[in-house]
């Protein structure tokens, strides 16, 4: 168990009540705790924009093999080769590289039409609704149907070019 004083930020990942309402505590971790590390998780967190993009530069110290989610890294899941989100360079710059020519602007906004009837598809039962959650409602689907829709034009295309059209 974490002891603090009452005057510490508090971090607990699994806190619901920092899920609910978290800017309080991340302000307070950058101003007075950039480097915050919680005991009973055995976790460090980083909350200033420099210290992550210094850590993502530095992959052979913070590498991404070991996943992100922190049940996973603890328990040193070995994850499966080919999840670009768990590779470190230079297989991830290989296999990000090959990626973002599915993802060009052009590619993406060909898909515009698509994306709004989706969301249509999605938003319009929830006219007249006191609120919706934007994550739990939309967010969490949106950008894997994106991701979806350009994977299959690019292996569309792969097929064509096979077959000479």
């Amino acid at each position: 168990m974490t002891t603090a004083s009452p005057d510490r930020v508090q971090f607990d990942p699994y806190a619901a009540e920092l899920r609910a309402a978290p800017w309080d505590t991340y302000r307070r971790m950058r101003d007075e705790e950039p480097l915050y590390y919680n005991e009973e998780h055995d976790v460090y967190a980083m909350s200033r924009h420099a210290d992550v993009e210094a850590a993502f530069k530095d992959w052979e110290t913070f590498s991404s093999k070991r996943g992100d989610i922190l049940e996973f890294v603890k328990a040193g899941v070995e994850h499966p080769p080919g999840l670009v989100i768990w590779e470190d360079p230079p297989t991830h710059t290989v296999h990000r590289a090959l990626m973002a020519r599915m993802f060009t602007p052009k590619k993406v906004s060909s898909l515009e039409p698509l994306m709004r009837r989706f969301c249509a598809d999605v938003l319009d039962p929830l006219r007249g609704a006191d609120r919706f959650n934007f994550v739990t409602d939309l967010g969490n689907e949106l950008p894997m149907r994106v991701i979806g829709m350009l994977l299959a034009c690019a292996f569309l295309m792969l097929a064509w070019r096979r077959e000479g059209r």
